[in-house]
């Protein structure tokens, strides 16, 4: 028989099951126990067996302060409620641990929440019922309590500590627990994409499924865009890439999807960021930190009109201070495009003056390896040294034949050219970074410094023939260019930042962080003349450019019963220097820049209902966009014939107001409205020069956004999960391109569903789908097009397993077109079709015994604006 303590009159005693699965008596015995407090006051402890009681009272000491927490609460009103808190079995708190109420009658879900830094959690202002707690965190066992009863004579409930531990999925008595994630969770500054909850994720790479992320648009040159805002800065694992538009694109198809964790979508990131970007994208690899040797592997192959392959290793040893991990992928990738151009000039009078249609076919393959390896050294419970080292390799070859005819203003027939571009490309990189954690209390007061190195080198060169012929069949020239295209770039980046939780559910940050790039950019440019091959050093381009940023910030937050409140302030110093070097052709020049801007952020939440379930959100953010490092370097790139495009060095950073306001129901529903107002935004603008276009970046002129988008996540029946969203958005810009004043104002739309279906015996299925409407922006207007994806999970080897296999664009909808208007002097059409439906099979196999892990908020380092700035 359980003997009570009485502390305070009425006592009551409930046993609950502490652990889902208790460890072997040798190791710890069942502890079972629950304390319900009445109205009048009470408490009760059940200890169980004596054996192990240093780790029982840690817990009653937990509880004892939960008591005390609940003490404070009670005294602000006599509202039901639950409280308690989650530990891993070294007592440590497990934060941002999802715990949902459930009806015990069904297991439908009342509420939800996640734990805080220390572990707590509370469900406020409940109605009398029967109830389940659930419990689910990464790495861990999930928890289901036995029913707990809520009434008005028992109006609060105090729980003991629940434990969670690392033990293969079972089912409880009292309830089964999904421990699947949600394909989108919404926090107060972001949306998150599971990219485990998307089964057309396995046999993809990161830029497809990217691409299938709510509001994310990928066009066919690789340029990321968010909710119809374009500038994204695109961060892995908390650091920029350092890698111009189709080098990152090229990248991140060479990272298998099986290796992203999240994706985390920002429109108005908090002041702990870096300002750069008018959004910011941060992909998250996965990561394991669980005791002993564990892992998974996956290996997937993709068939369109060519195989790909994406290949993916990820492995952890823990053991006493030290944690060892390390993933590593292989991919192989090639794909077309098939393209169209259709260009119409004009004279000064407004007629036609001269048409150019060409045909050209584009291929390329390539082979890419990636490595990350690290570890962490726990020096004390409270302090932490590690170590991160990135490598990566990328191996490519392309070609193109295109066949251009050229006519005169009435349509006959001047010249026919035909000509090819084959290149071949090596990239590499590598990266450090060294990183320190000291947490000071056991409040949470924690600081975290980061010190970075990245290098990156590329060396390619391209061969680019052709040959000009009359109508007839006579050849009148020949053009025999190559171009020789080294670069290198380093990057120095070091930060800290701290944190200090504040009584009454406040919060206070700060850091700092600087940061030193230097690119090293060169086009070497030879024409062939007879058997000679012959500099051009009018083309020829050496370019350094070397910038230093400064940046602090400070963030506060603050919780009430009803409203929430979160501004910080960040102010960022940029010295930058361009240096163009001259030759005999090209002469020598250089400039310098500098600059401090003061960065606003502030988010205002308020639940219109006692219960949280209707909340209303406000926020405000000020954004820059600095120019990429490629964008700077005023080289000249041949594509063909009649197409080059060029760098600008003397482009000014960008200025992103966002307003955004959004009302959310139980997270089922919600809608959004954003303003924003973007000055000097950088257009790829073009110019004319005789039939030859040339393309470039230049500050255009100031844009003005509002989007509306209403979403819906929720289960219309068992296994069947909805999410869907409507973007609505007026896009209006004013600027000026090569003298001529533009004003364009659309108005247009993207849809987007997701659907997944939870079926029997370990299958699962999603259909989704994807309605982009038309854009227009600068001298640029693209088609509306449409993209229906699906796919297949069957889930074998005792969980630890699964095949996928899924299609992509099933009815090879997803075509891209666009228009370029230059006033009273071209009109040019393009078309492109590339190998956008695919089948994918792919298989993932976790292996290795999982085990608690002491928990550690790993980020990777301070370079997060300088890596995403090489586009």
């Amino acid at each position: 028989m359980t003997e009570c303590q009485l502390i305070r009159p009425n006592v009551c005693f409930k046993p609950v099951n502490m652990f889902v699965n208790p460890r072997p008596a040798s190791t710890i015995d069942s502890f079972k126990s629950v304390i319900i407090i009445l109205p009048s006051g009470a408490y009760c402890q059940h200890l169980g067996n004596t054996k192990h009681n240093n780790m029982r009272i840690q817990t009653v000491l937990l509880s004892a302060m939960l008591a005390v927490a609940w003490f404070g609460a009670a005294a602000q009103g006599n509202t039901k409620r639950i409280i308690g808190a989650v530990t891993d079995i070294q007592n440590n708190a497990i934060a941002g641990a999802t715990i949902q109420l459930l009806d015990a009658k069904d297991s439908a879900v009342i509420k939800t929440t996640a734990a805080a830094y220390n572990g707590r959690f509370v469900f406020k202002g409940l109605p009398s019922g029967r109830y389940v707690i659930a419990v689910n965190s990464t790495g861990y066992e999930k928890y289901a309590s036995s029913i707990v009863a809520i009434d008005d004579l028992h109006t609060a409930i105090l729980m003991p500590a629940i434990v969670l531990r690392p033990t293969a999925g079972q089912t409880l008595k009292a309830v089964t627990v999904a421990s699947r994630k949600p394909l989108l969770e919404r926090k107060i500054d972001r949306t998150i994409v599971n990219v485990d909850a998307m089964i057309s994720a396995a046999g993809s790479n990161a830029l497809e499924v990217l691409a299938r992320s709510p509001g994310v648009m990928v066009d066919i040159n690789g340029d990321i865009s968010l909710n119809g805002v374009h500038g994204v800065l695109v961060l892995i694992d908390d650091r920029p890439t350092y890698m111009s538009v189709q080098d990152l694109a090229a990248y991140l198809r060479s990272l298998p999807g099986s290796m992203l964790d999240k994706i985390e979508l920002m429109a108005s990131p908090p002041a702990k960021y870096d300002a750069a970007g008018n959004a910011i994208i941060n992909i998250v690899l996965k990561k394991n930190r669980a005791a002993g040797f564990n892992g998974n592997i996956s290996t997937g192959y993709n068939q369109g009109v060519y195989g790909h392959t994406n290949d993916a290793a990820n492995v952890n040893y823990r053991h006493d201070k030290i944690n060892i991990f390390g993933n590593a992928g292989y991919s192989t990738d090639r794909n077309f495009n098939d393209e169209t151009f259709n260009r119409t000039f004009y004279n000064a009078g407004g007629q036609v003056s001269a048409t150019g249609l060409m045909n050209s076919f584009y291929y390329y393959s390539s082979q890419s390896a990636n490595i990350r390896a690290g570890m962490d050294y726990f020096a004390s419970p409270k302090t932490t040294l590690g170590i991160l080292v990135t490598a990566g390799t990328r191996q490519r070859t392309d070609s193109r034949n295109y066949l251009a005819s050229q006519y005169d203003g009435n349509k006959y027939l001047d010249s026919v050219t035909k000509g090819s571009a084959s290149g071949t490309y090596q990239w590499r990189n590598e990266g450090v970074n060294l990183n320190f954690q000291h947490k000071f209390d056991s409040v949470g007061t924690l600081v975290t410094a980061d010190f970075d190195y990245v290098h990156y080198h590329s060396n390619g060169s391209q061969l680019s023939p052709d040959s000009v012929y009359l109508p007839g069949g006579t050849l009148i020239n020949t053009n025999n260019i190559l171009d020789i295209l080294p670069s290198n770039i380093n990057i120095w980046s070091a930060k800290a930042d701290y944190t200090r939780p504040l009584k009454g559910n406040a919060k206070f940050e700060a850091g700092i962080k600087s940061s030193y790039v230097v690119t090293d950019n060169s086009t070497n440019w030879f024409n062939e003349t007879g058997s000679a091959i012959v500099p051009d050093y009018a083309n020829t381009n050496h370019f350094i450019y070397r910038e230093n940023i400064n940046a602090a910030y400070i963030s506060a937050e603050k919780e009430w019963k009803r409203w929430a409140l979160k501004a910080g302030l960040r102010a960022e110093n940029t010295q930058a220097e361009g240096h163009q070097l001259g030759n005999t052709a090209v002469k020598d020049s250089s400039f310098n820049k500098s600059y401090t801007i003061l960065f606003p952020t502030a988010y205002l939440l308020y639940k219109l209902d006692r219960d949280g379930n209707n909340t209303i959100k406000l926020s405000y953010g000020l954004r820059v966009r600095r120019p990429n490092y490629q964008q700077l370097n005023p080289f000249l790139l041949y594509r063909d014939a009649y197409t080059y495009s060029a760098g600008n060095p003397y482009l000014n950073p960008v200025l992103n107001h966002v307003f955004a306001l959004e009302y959310a129901y139980k997270g089922m529903f919600g809608i959004s409205m954003a303003y924003l107002h973007i000055k000097n935004d950088v257009y790829n603008l073009t110019q004319a020069s005789g039939q030859v276009l040339i393309t470039k970046p230049e500050n255009f002129g100031t844009d003005y956004s509002f989007n509306i988008k209403p979403y819906v996540s929720l289960s219309p029946v068992k296994g069947w999960n909805l999410d869907a969203g409507f973007l609505l958005f007026k896009l209006v810009n004013n600027g000026n391109a090569y003298g001529q004043l533009i004003h364009n104002s659309i108005t247009t739309g993207e849809v987007e569903v997701n659907n997944q279906f939870r079926l029997k015996h370990g299958w699962s299925a999603e259909l989704n789908s994807f309605f982009p409407g038309r854009m227009g922006t600068a001298q640029t207007y693209s088609d509306a097009t449409w993209r229906v994806d699906g796919g297949l999970q069957k889930i074998i080897l005792n969980n630890k397993g699964s095949i996928r296999v899924s299609m992509n664009d099933i009815f090879h909808s997803l075509k891209f077109g666009d228009k370029t208007i230059i006033p009273v002097v071209l009109t040019a059409v393009h078309t492109n079709i590339t190998d956008t439906r695919r089948v994918n099979i792919s298989f993932n196999y976790r292996f290795g015994k999982d085990a608690n892990a002491r928990k550690r908020n790993h980020n990777n380092g301070g370079a997060a604006d300088e890596q995403g700035r090489t586009d």
